[in-house]
């Protein structure tokens, strides 16, 4: 079931270059609808459904999730930190924590009350510097559990909302996974011609870094970049809504005639969509595919997220299934094309 899914990855931690940690979880799900499965020298998780052709595509979406990590081990049980890719502080403050370290540690992270806070410290931003990780040990207990370099993540159960909504820390971008497991167990029910390397990449948070390892070692034809994309909120009502489709991307950086391919095969069988411009850089996976090896022709489609980088992103799990769905039928209708019509300028 989706929503298991999700919630196990959720509540498993992958920060950004320690993904190996729970390396048992993924195979359990995709290895019932794929072939075989191997993992990169940086990490990533590559899962195979072969085909009768000898054309590779690739979906990738990252599996590893922003973090923290103990920079300094201080008296009164308390942990100085650094972020582990992009948090803003203030979505840290009152969070409870769990430190990575010979066991689990749990914490919480608190500030200076509003009391004995002067105005003009309020007015200003916080900085990571500022806080810290409060354990309740002595420090000559916490030294011998804890150093310097261990990690930690924000602990937070997931949480089922109203209707097929969900929130959870790591969403960005464990909905794109989802949505690649989706595509896997749709192209057990339909043919597929083309090996489909269904692909969680590591290290996105930090650099692409994944991407750019497993790209090179699958060599495809094709790439298909999963991410999550900004969803509306009350304050910026502009944006893509959640339940409305994924969001496909149009930009110089991605493949115009695959792009163009995929949203006919979505109002071929009414698979709902949204759209997006990105006139440069995209931020994502797709940066490292696009440039592999002699280039890679890209689409890159987004699952809309609330609340990014923050413990309570949240999605509507009707964009992760209509997104499996239309990448299996785009799959489908691709092994019965011409890709070389399609793919040449």
């Amino acid at each position: 079931m989706l929503k298991d899914f999700l919630f196990d990855i959720c509540s498993s931690q992958f920060v950004s270059g320690f993904e190996h940690v729970n390396s048992h979880i993924l195979p359990k799900y995709f290895k019932p609808y794929t072939d075989s499965f191997e993992k990169d020298k940086l990490g990533s998780y590559i899962f195979k459904a072969s085909g009768t052709s000898e054309t590779n595509i690739m979906l990738a979406a990252h599996i590893d999730e922003i973090g923290l990590m103990v920079t300094e081990i201080l008296e009164g049980g308390f942990l100085s930190f650094t972020s582990v890719g992009g948090i803003n502080p203030a979505s840290l403050v009152a969070q409870e924590v769990t430190v990575f370290g010979k066991e689990k540690i749990f914490g919480v992270i608190g500030i200076k009350p509003p009391h004995i806070t002067d105005a003009e410290e309020r007015k200003k931003p916080l900085k990571l510097k500022d806080l810290y990780i409060d354990t309740g040990y002595p420090r000559e207990d916490l030294v011998k559990m804890v150093k310097v370099g261990d990690i930690a993540t924000i602990k937070r159960e997931p949480l089922s909302l109203q209707g097929s909504r969900i929130s959870a820390k790591a969403l960005d971008d464990r909905a794109g996974v989802a949505v690649m497991l989706e595509t896997a167990k749709e192209l057990k029910k339909i043919s597929h011609k083309s090996n489909v390397f269904f692909t969680a990449t590591a290290q996105e948070e930090t650099g692409t870094r994944g991407a750019k390892t497993s790209s090179y070692k699958i060599n495809p034809h094709i790439g298909i970049v999963l991410e999550v994309g900004f969803g509306m909120t009350p304050d910026m009502t502009d944006l893509p809504q959640l339940g409305k489709g994924p969001i496909v991307a149009f930009g110089g950086r991605l493949n115009a005639k695959l792009t163009k391919k995929f949203v006919e095969v979505c109002k071929k069988y009414n698979y709902p969509l949204q759209y997006e411009a990105v006139p440069g850089r995209t931020g994502t996976d797709a940066e490292a595919l696009q440039i592999t090896r002699e280039g890679i022709p890209c689409i890159l489609l987004s699952i809309p997220l609330r609340y990014m980088h923050t413990s309570v992103e949240t999605i509507d799990l009707k964009d992760v299934e209509n997104a499996g769905k239309a990448i299996a039928r785009f799959i489908n209708e691709l092994d019965n094309s011409d890709l070389e019509e399609i793919l040449c300028f």
